[in-house]
């Protein structure tokens, strides 16, 4: 029986995706505005706007280990 030199498991990331959720009379609604609002003047100027997106909390679980994996990679080839 080995107590010594056991083997660490490393935690297995799982990739995981967002909930799925029809949407409400509200986000339709805003989603309508915003499609009447860009055909009413064509010589205007497109806007650049930035869509909300909602991560399950496994996905931003997963996004901060690869940030510190990638940040200790950079760190030990710097080191080198």
């Amino acid at each position: 029986m080995k107590i010594f030199n056991k083997k660490k498991q490393e935690p297995k990331t799982v990739i995981a995706s967002a909930p799925e959720e029809p949407e409400t009379a509200g986000e339709q609604g805003y989603v309508e505005k915003l499609s009447e609002s860009n055909t009413e003047d064509p010589t205007s100027k497109p806007e650049i706007r930035e869509v909300p997106v909602c991560f399950s909390q496994s996905q931003i679980n997963n996004l901060v280990i690869e940030n510190n994996i990638m940040l200790k990679q950079i760190i030990s080839d710097t080191n080198n």
